[in-house]
């Protein structure tokens, strides 16, 4: 794709995708709800992956049998408090080695950031302020100017169409790419038309990542330019449909 053609905005999820934090959003979501509900729930075993940091929270104090109006009253105050919690363990976790960029992602993102016609963006379940500070803890430090995050909406398809339109106010003609490692990042995808990579660097296997419909499943980001030819490939046919159906920006 050239330069005079229509950008491309790739989505990265963060955990599991771009990085690898021991755990450290766990027990920093842990140590919140004990002190702001007096419970973590039914948190032992839980599965977070693919969910919003809001779902998390609502999911396991209703499985700690505390009202949905008492949850959302105190919600609120639950932010600074896991957001304390999880600079803590994030530093902790870094001292120690133990925060890792996963296989190919530095490699991939300095190779996107070098062209004209893609910009990055963040599409992730994390709070904002907690995305940044895992992408921080992780040496991750290019900019991601457009994003959709937890704290957007509880709802990740809400998140990325939140997204898109922030990515739209600045480049009316833009295909869209997300990249992540769940079936849920996969079906935000498709809820909002855009193109999906899912990448088995998480919990979940190829076989799963093509039968949840991605249109591309790699077992990680290590070949660079093969990654990227198929990015700007599926952009490419993105943009072509959604100029067939007229949705393209330019009528």
């Amino acid at each position: 794709m050239s330069g005079s053609g229509p950008r491309v905005r790739v989505f990265f999820d963060i955990d599991g995708t771009l990085l690898y934090t021991d755990g450290a959003g766990r027990a920093a979501l842990r140590s919140a709800l004990e002190a702001v509900y007096g419970t973590a729930g039914p948190i032992e075993g839980y599965y977070f992956h693919g969910k919003t940091d809001p779902q998390i929270v609502v999911e396991l104090m209703s499985g700690a049998g505390i009202a949905a109006k008492e949850i959302a009253r105190r919600l609120p105050s639950m932010w600074p408090v896991y957001l304390e919690a999880l600079r803590r363990e994030l530093e902790a976790r870094r001292a120690a080695g133990r925060i890792t960029t996963l296989p190919g992602v530095s490699e991939l993102l300095a190779a996107l950031v070098g062209r004209d016609d893609v910009a990055l963006g963040l599409l992730t379940g994390n709070i904002e302020e907690a995305a940044r500070l895992k992408l921080a803890a992780a040496g991750i430090t290019l900019t991601f100017d457009v994003g959709g995050f937890g704290s957007d909406s509880e709802d990740r398809s809400e998140i990325a169409r939140i997204a898109i339109e922030r990515s739209r106010r600045s480049a009316k003609r833009e295909a869209f790419v997300v990249v992540g490692d769940t079936p849920e990042d996969v079906a935000c995808a498709r809820a909002v038309n855009a193109r999906a990579v899912a990448v088995a660097t998480g919990r979940h296997g190829v076989a799963e990542l093509e039968a949840a419909g991605a249109d591309a499943v790699f077992e990680d980001l290590r070949d660079t330019q093969r990654v990227l030819r198929c990015v700007l490939s599926l952009a490419a046919a993105a943009s072509a449909s959604a100029a067939e159906a007229g949705n393209d920006g330019s009528r």
